[in-house]
């Protein structure tokens, strides 16, 4: 077998490494580029944020019905429970490679939600809830994972799901370990 070196590219992605700090960096500053001259936005002026921050989602838009709102309920509840499901095959993954944790932190924005595995008690909010979702129940009380609210301000996730200004973009990323490229 021939020895390659490391890569320095992948999936036209530009990889950095610096043994010394045990640091690696992905870039897809060049594919990026080749994309915006594919669509002729090659010279536009960049942004800070893809989503405008003055933005602001309108009530118009909200559910209406008491179907739609039930729905939305549960969204929130089983985004968590497959966000566990998610974290336990990491666990697993990461126990294979000699990588084990006591307890691993799984952090949701959703109030409701935490409380709702919290009360293992079968009530009105709880009823429509597919059986196969409660499940994050168990996995909580065996204490393989704790399930912590995460502030607004500490929520790196926002980035993602929120038009953000400047300065909160830059915590977010900074909070997801993500950071500019140098020029």
């Amino acid at each position: 077998m021939k020895d390659l070196r490391p890569a320095k590219q992948i999936l036209e992605m530009h990889i950095s490494h610096d043994k010394l700090s045990e640091k690696l960096w992905l870039s897809q500053e060049k594919y990026i580029e080749k994309i915006l001259d594919r669509f002729n936005m090659g010279n536009v002026k960049p942004v800070s944020s893809p989503l405008a921050s003055y933005l602001k989602l309108s009530s118009k838009q909200c559910p209406t019905s008491t179907k739609e709102k039930e729905e939305m309920k549960k969204a929130k509840y089983i985004v968590v429970t497959e966000s566990c499901k998610e974290m336990l095959w990491l666990q697993n993954f990461l126990q294979e490679l000699s990588l084990k944790q006591e307890r691993y932190a799984l952090h949701g924005d959703s109030q409701s939600a935490i409380h709702l595995r919290k009360n293992s008690i079968f009530h009105s909010r709880s009823k429509r809830i597919d059986i196969k979702f409660h499940w994050i129940r168990d996995v909580l009380e065996s204490r393989l994972m704790k399930l912590d609210k995460v502030q607004t301000d500490e929520n790196g996730a926002d980035m993602m799901t929120k038009p953000l200004a400047k300065e909160k973009l830059h915590v977010c990323r900074n909070l997801a370990s993500m950071f500019e490229a140098s020029k």
